[in-house]
């Protein structure tokens, strides 16, 4: 890709509303995976007592974790609803639904990529203790292997498919009330 056309695809028209959508993917994202730590740390509180911190805990690694999984995912869906696939007006809803699949698939991407140099980081700094000894049990590598980490992005897609879905028909039915002034093209439409 040449300065021009990179030039030329920042400049595409209609930023604004996948932005807003992918913010929103963003937020919903965080607040099902926030409640549903807090609902399943209370459901463990009914049968033990924990001390409050244990709430702080969980708390803090969701809010780690939720910046960790849904932000990849909602840059995925910007760059796709404004690069690649825009969600213009004029699409019937079976191309909507296929372009926040396609959406997914690119957060997808991301979340491996995120992934994967989260497994190289942790390669690099836990090189002198490659395994943690269980006693007589067998040794358990520190980090995950690649393939884990694919495994683990495709089942996040799987879970926030249905937010990406729901995202993509909020926003084509808000640009069929409220229409473009230029045309929505991506990269998928110039082909």
């Amino acid at each position: 890709m040449t300065d021009r056309e990179l030039a030329k695809a920042l400049q595409r028209p209609g930023a604004l509303p996948p932005f807003l959508t992918a913010l929103g993917i963003f937020l919903t994202l965080v607040v099902l995976g926030f409640l549903g730590a807090t609902f399943s740390a209370l459901s463990v509180t009914t049968r033990v007592d924990y001390p409050g911190e244990f709430f702080l805990q969980i708390w803090g690694s969701q809010l780690a974790s939720g910046l960790a999984g849904p932000l990849p995912i909602a840059l995925g869906a910007f760059v796709c609803f404004w690069q690649i696939a825009p969600i213009a007006p004029n699409l019937r809803l079976a191309h909507v639904v296929t372009r926040a699949v396609l959406a997914g698939l690119a957060g997808t991407l991301l979340l491996f990529l995120v992934g994967i140099v989260w497994w190289l980081l942790t390669g690099l700094f836990a090189a002198g203790s490659e395994s943690i000894g269980l006693g007589l049990y067998e040794l358990t590598p520190v980090w995950p292997s690649p393939l884990y980490v694919l495994f683990q992005a495709l089942a996040t897609f799987v879970q926030v498919l249905p937010v990406l879905v729901l995202g993509a028909v909020l926003l084509w039915g808000w640009l069929q009330r409220h229409p473009p002034k230029e045309r929505l093209t991506g990269t998928l439409d110039e082909v």
